[in-house]
């Protein structure tokens, strides 16, 4: 099976997403609690799966962002980005009409050595900036628990293992939290959830392939 074209997906599925904006001793930060991937023109309740992954990417508000908060935060168009287009990709094999993404860090660099820095200003100001933090544990529950499939995917990257494990999800390659329905491809040998998005054509459709049997 081949990759559906971004062109045809357009086509098919919208994408919204809440963005906030949240400041630390002086400095506005760009932030993103979920977005949304719709089928166009489907009227559905129940999400069919949340993706987590480690960060926003470059998924960007087509309009002005006027929250200053995540309890504030509003649903609003957005740009899709390339990985959220592998995960139409998997809402296509699995008929599936609505899927969020959140993510482990709601700050929004993809550059990781900035994220880091970043996330180091938050955690020096005692200032929350995820969904899995004790602050909004609430939340996360009521998100995760109310799909019908949650799927881990951030990636092998050092800073995603050390939040995963901070927000008591990830361990050792295995789950720490597990709402019954949960699924991630994890790497046998360095023990992360692999990423939806790889930088090859073949090897994204072999994640594919994979999530789609594990589903």
């Amino acid at each position: 099976m081949t990759l559906i074209p971004a062109d045809e997906l357009k086509k098919t599925y919208e994408v919204s997403a809440k963005f906030y904006y949240s400041e630390v001793n002086g400095e506005r930060f760009l932030m993103r609690r979920e977005a949304k991937i719709v089928r166009i023109g489907h009227e559905q309740e129940e999400i069919d799966a949340v993706v987590v992954m480690i960060n926003p990417g470059s998924c960007k508000p087509t309009g002005a962002v006027t929250s200053s908060s995540a309890k504030e935060a509003i649903l609003m168009a957005a740009k899709p980005d390339q990985t959220q287009y592998q995960l139409m990709n998997l809402m296509e094999r699995k008929a599936w009409n609505v899927l969020v993404i959140v993510n482990l860090s709601d700050i929004c660099e993809g550059n990781m050595s900035n994220f880091r820095n970043i996330e180091r200003k938050f955690q020096e100001a005692s200032l929350p900036h995820s969904i899995f933090q004790d602050e909004n544990m609430r939340d996360c529950h009521a998100l995760l628990s109310s799909a019908k499939h949650v799927i881990f995917a951030w990636g092998e990257s050092t800073t995603a293992k050390r939040l995963s494990e901070q927000f008591g999800l990830f361990k050792n390659g295995r789950a720490t939290i597990d709402y019954g329905h949960m699924k991630a491809w994890v790497h046998s040998e360095r023990g992360f959830p692999r990423h939806p998005r790889p930088a090859l054509t073949e090897s994204r459709i072999i994640w594919l392939d994979t999530m789609e049997t594990l589903l």
